[in-house]
């Protein structure tokens, strides 16, 4: 029996969910969906794999800076999205693509935090790790949602290179963010 006739014309079925894209399609996706929503949004950054630059794509990450009016208005902005969950600091949706859909995340940032939620979104799992990690052997703490932490206190955040500097290290390309034999490709001996 057709699915129509079981639950009435209206009834539309569940789309397919693609759950890899090309770097090149991922590409082209992230900027048919910023260029969506950029109008709302005081920064938007692509990160995450794309922004790594890798051949294959999972999902595709922004970081956000937009007013609270803004934020809950990017939603409508995407013509009509499958909500994921939608909160006052992310959004995660699947969106039409090639007669399917692929998951979309929006990381909202702010202008002490966009640096870190840039790094951090931007990854890899691996590079996050490690570098929580030396930030700790240093006396610090890397805190996503706030940045670089000394003492309890904010110190670095508002850009990638300040988290970087202020641990004493140069800022890596994208690229290069990944680990090999538990270093960062990038870390020179």
């Amino acid at each position: 029996m057709k699915q129509t006739k079981l639950f009435g014309d209206d009834y539309q079925a569940e789309p397919q969910i693609l759950t890899k894209l090309d770097l090149v399609n991922a590409e082209a996706l992230a900027l048919r969906i910023q260029g969506a929503i950029a109008p709302l949004c005081d920064k938007i950054q692509i990160v995450g794999s794309i922004r790594r630059k890798k051949a294959t794509v999972g999902d595709i990450d922004f970081v956000v800076m937009a007013t609270d009016a803004n934020w809950s208005k990017t939603i409508q902005a995407l013509n009509k999205p499958q909500i994921i969950c939608s909160g006052p600091i992310l959004i995660k949706i699947n969106y039409p693509c090639e007669e399917k859909v692929f998951q979309a995340d929006f990381y909202r940032a702010y202008d002490n935090n966009f640096g870190v939620q840039q790094l951090i979104r931007t990854g890899s799992v691996d590079h996050n790790i490690w570098l929580a990690s030396y930030a700790l052997s240093k006396g610090y703490r890397l805190k996503y949602s706030e940045g670089l932490l000394k003492d309890g206190r904010i110190v670095a955040g508002e850009t990638e290179e300040s988290v970087f500097s202020t641990l004493g290290l140069s800022c890596p390309i994208p690229e290069e963010r990944e680990t090999a034999n538990g270093k960062p490709v990038w870390l020179k001996s």
